[in-house]
């Protein structure tokens, strides 16, 4: 005699459901967009039970937080190496130099790029620089950036009797 499991839906399981039935299927974040709390265990919950299934994965865009060196101004003039030889500078290194001594210290590679006018800098156009001394690197900060995630899609598989 063997006892059959009886599955217990509840509040969650119901509002699930209801969520996503008509639809071709959403994300956690769209399903809590009105205001509902689901956690993903909602979701596992409501699968294992039969009731939803991840139809799909979806890339989504979603503010997120950066750690970005910051980086000091030291001096425009020439400087030289372990031997009082001074360095080559390139013309790029110029350029940058030149922007940079207008800017306030520190500042970030998104502020040198403002500055030049450019979309963006990457390191190596400054690390040069910093091994030279024109530039001394200074803390990490914080800033607010955009990632971007796939994330689950869940669809819509069975009613709750």
């Amino acid at each position: 005699m063997s006892k059959e499991k009886q599955i217990v839906y509840t509040d969650n399981d119901r509002a699930l459901v209801a969520a996503l039935k008509g639809t071709d299927g959403l994300t956690l974040a769209e399903l809590n967009a009105n205001g509902a709390s689901f956690k993903s265990g909602h979701l596992v919950s409501a699968m294992k039970k039969g009731l939803i299934e991840k139809v799909g994965e979806r890339e989504v865009i979603r503010p997120s937080i950066r750690k970005v060196s910051t980086y000091c101004f030291v001096s425009a003039e020439p400087m030289t190496n372990a031997e009082g030889k001074p360095f080559n500078y390139t013309d790029g290194e110029k350029e940058i130099l030149g922007v940079a001594a207008s800017i306030d210290s520190p500042f970030t590679l998104a502020d040198l790029a403002r500055a030049m006018n450019r979309e963006k800098m990457s390191s190596g156009s400054i690390n040069g620089l910093v091994k030279k001394g024109n530039f001394a690197k200074g803390d990490q900060i914080e800033v607010e950036s955009t990632s971007k995630s796939t994330v689950g899609v869940y669809g819509f598989v069975r009613d709750i009797e």
